[in-house]
């Protein structure tokens, strides 16, 4: 069964599963490897801060990544992967602000090693990036308005001291810049994230009343709590432990919407049924994409407003003058389809300061991100309004 999620990047993941050590070790291998006294975490951790340091600058600066090259291996065909990984990273990037009509003004990350295995003159590692970006609008910038959200990364690792100076040979990580859709090299949609002539005042939340069947508000505060890694989240960068974290056996983007919308003590409350549900462990529904988009359709729960590729689902209508996304609300929720098979879901937790929506999601773990920032422009939106 299928709960998918994310693409994983394989090549060297597979690498690292067949010629190193896991790419999550146990807690009993890493105290039992075999340790060299002259390498310490606190010697690798400020070439880790310089490494993503300058690459969380390429967000900002283009895909001009002359000294990029500088922080890999040479001659290492591993090493060359992750390369050509970050290049194309920094492209999407900046096409994606270029054709929404934004600027990336900010890219701060913060570096741990959560896990540390060193061999001689080579280290094996575990590395959690919280990385905090900001964009601004033309007409905001001057005033410093900036649009603030957040990513998280886990980072498997094998850096190689070479002339004195520690370099990439083997990266592997789920990146929520571009690689929850199947494309290899994702090239964003055109089109501005607020169309000419758009009133940019999101949609009103529903009048308060005392009893509702789908608490919006507080599936949103759920999903920034339990957002993992990513820069803004609570819950110091950890999910809630009272579900089961389906991350490496095919994503947890689907469960953690589900946890979102449905949790009586923390979520939106939307009552549970006999398809879906959780128990110790989530029903195909809960869980996988496809089962928990037929769910949405057909349970009475949701209403899908629009179906279409970026242009479709934004371009003003008679049926939705300001455009069906902007119909969604917080606590609202968005499927991602590429080749007629739903990949991933999100849940949109607000707004920026033009009324484009921000997501939160699991699997790559996003809090408040642009709801279309990592996917191809082939991909194709499923906009799904919760009932009250």
């Amino acid at each position: 069964m299928r709960w998918k999620g994310s693409r994983v990047w394989l090549i060297p993941f597979v690498l690292g599963l067949l010629f190193l050590a896991p790419a999550t070790p146990t807690r009993g291998l890493a105290e039992t490897a075999p340790r060299s006294e002259t390498i310490t975490r606190e010697e690798i951790q400020p070439r880790l801060n310089e490494i993503y340091g300058y690459r969380a600058g390429l967000v900002i600066t283009g895909a001009d990544a002359s000294g990029l090259a500088n922080l890999y291996l040479p001659g290492s065909r591993t090493a060359q992967w992750a390369l050509d990984h970050e290049r194309n990273r920094a492209r999407y990037m900046q096409l994606w602000a270029n054709n929404r009509g934004v600027r990336i003004v900010e890219s701060q990350p913060e570096v741990k090693i959560s896990w540390f295995r060193p061999r001689g003159e080579t280290v094996q590692l575990g590395v959690v990036v919280s990385l905090r970006l900001g964009y601004s609008y033309p007409d905001e910038e001057a005033a410093g308005v900036v649009n603030h959200f957040g990513v998280g990364t886990r980072h498997w690792l094998e850096l190689v001291k070479e002339d004195g100076t520690w370099l990439i040979r083997r990266e592997w990580y789920t990146d929520p810049l571009g690689d929850d859709t199947l494309v290899y090299r994702p090239t964003p949609a055109v089109g501005k994230a607020l169309p000419d002539g758009v009133d940019p005042t999101p949609p009103p939340l529903p009048e308060p009343v005392e009893v509702r069947s789908y608490n919006r508000l507080q599936a949103a505060a759920y999903a920034d709590k339990y957002a993992g890694s990513a820069w803004g989240a609570g819950n110091d960068g950890k999910y809630n432990s009272r579900y089961r974290d389906y991350n490496g056996i095919g994503g947890d983007c689907t469960n953690f919407v589900s946890q979102a919308i449905g949790d009586k003590k923390e979520g939106g409350g939307l009552r549970q049924d006999g398809s879906w549900h959780y128990g110790g462990g989530g029903s195909v529904a809960w869980v996988q994409t496809d089962a928990f988009a037929r769910w949405l359709q057909y349970s009475g729960k949701a209403k899908r407003i629009a179906k279409g590729k970026y242009a479709d689902v934004t371009t003003p209508s008679d049926k939705f003058p300001k455009g069906a996304l902007r119909e969604l609300q917080i606590g609202d929720i968005i499927a991602f389809d590429e080749k007629n098979d739903v990949q991933h879901f999100s849940i949109i937790t607000a707004f920026d300061s033009k009324g484009y929506p921000l997501v939160n999601t699991h699997t790559a773990d996003r809090w408040h991100v642009p709801w279309d920032l990592g996917w191809d422009k082939s991909a194709v939106f499923w906009l799904f309004r919760l009932n009250d």
